[in-house]
């Protein structure tokens, strides 16, 4: 990808999703396959320049559920009960951030998961995680 043209995800087979379900600081978001973008911007830029690693947290625990939600079938609803973040690469405002993820394992009760983050072909994020999965309400 192209760091200095703006990228337009919808021209690459990106469809919005709305809603997302994501904190407007980290709207919007889209999808293509089973992958989930964003598109990082100047306001989530910590005082380095850089993207906050908290807004990459929130949108990876956001993506790593999406998939176990689909891959369980939207009825239930889940938490996250451990999401281990491993740092690689810093992402820049400007760069659209793509996140995929794989189930590892299933129990009756909880799914664990691997994923990662990635601009372009470098790996911004590695990340595992588990969620419950809850009685409905």
């Amino acid at each position: 990808m192209d760091d200095t043209a703006p990228y337009d995800p919808a021209a690459d087979g990106w469809r919005l999703l709305d809603p997302s379900g994501l904190p407007r600081v980290a709207d919007p978001l889209w999808q293509r396959g089973e992958a989930f973008g964003f598109q990082a911007r100047e306001d989530h830029a910590n005082a380095r320049g850089v993207v906050h690693g908290g807004i990459l947290a929130t949108f990876m625990d956001h993506t790593l559920g999406l998939i176990v939600r689909r891959a369980i079938g939207g009825g239930l609803n889940l938490a996250t009960i451990q999401l281990d973040l491993h740092y690689l690469a810093a992402a820049m405002p400007g760069q659209f951030l793509i996140g995929e993820g794989e189930i590892t394992r299933q129990t009756r009760s909880v799914v664990f998961i691997r994923g990662t983050l990635r601009h372009g072909d470098t790996p911004v994020i590695a990340a595992t995680g588990i969620w419950k999965l809850l009685a409905p309400r």
